[in-house]
């Protein structure tokens, strides 16, 4: 399974989130290349922070969470099984980023970390950029404790306000819903989500349905 924005049609782009049936033993570079991409994917080693780094074909995998490039010939990922995938890209430039936003990370910045890495290394402007975010749980599933509203509060505020409800003692948040308000506010203006919630499609691997034996699904993006 592999779902694209539907809207990113520019030439040379290659981007998607492939599912579960897309993770085999032979790595995501062969999965990427099944999904008509035959280029090598660059994931880093995501520890839920907000460490951004340029990609190379690393011996070994730095930690962190999200992966920008301007080089062409390879796909930046991010794997997920709940988490929110975040792809980046500015056509003008031909820059992509693959950005892995959980709620941890998300709250702590890696959102704005990622947008600002692309304006010190590459000059770009928030608003050059589209973002697109694929398949994750949804609040219809995602239900999380007072700590975690506190920890989006303690740094913005009331800006997610829209992606929280109260559900007895605790909450129902809707993940892709406080990324797209983190990016609109970073002053990203194109953001689309693609895909359903991972927890109820049985055709995304998740970890809140399927516990700590859940596979990984990834997002890639990049170009040729």
């Amino acid at each position: 399974m592999v779902l694209r924005h539907p809207g990113w049609t520019w030439p040379g782009l290659h981007h998607g989130f492939l599912g579960r049936a897309a993770a085999g033993a032979d790595g995501w570079d062969a999965a990427a290349a099944a999904a008509g991409m035959p280029l090598p994917v660059v994931t880093a080693r995501q520890v839920h922070g907000t460490a951004v780094v340029e990609a190379a074909r690393w011996d070994e995998r730095p930690p962190a969470d999200a992966v920008v490039t301007g080089a062409r010939g390879l796909l930046v990922g991010v794997v997920t099984a709940d988490c929110t995938p975040v792809l980046l890209v500015d056509p003008q430039r031909r820059l992509a980023a693959a950005v892995h936003a959980g709620w941890r990370g998300a709250a702590a910045g890696v959102v704005e970390a990622a947008i600002e890495a692309l304006r010190a290394r590459f000059a770009v402007e928030p608003g050059d950029l589209h973002a697109c975010l694929g398949p994750t749980i949804g609040g219809c599933c995602y239900q999380v404790g007072a700590e975690v509203r506190e920890a989006f509060v303690a740094r913005t505020g009331e800006r997610t306000a829209a992606a929280w409800q109260p559900d007895g003692d605790r909450h129902r948040l809707d993940l892709r819903a406080a990324v797209t308000s983190l990016l609109h506010a970073a002053g990203v203006g194109d953001v689309v989500s693609v895909g359903p919630c991972t927890a109820c499609d049985a055709g995304w691997y998740s970890y809140r349905r399927d516990g700590a034996g859940a596979g990984r699904q990834v997002g890639v993006i990049g170009w040729a």
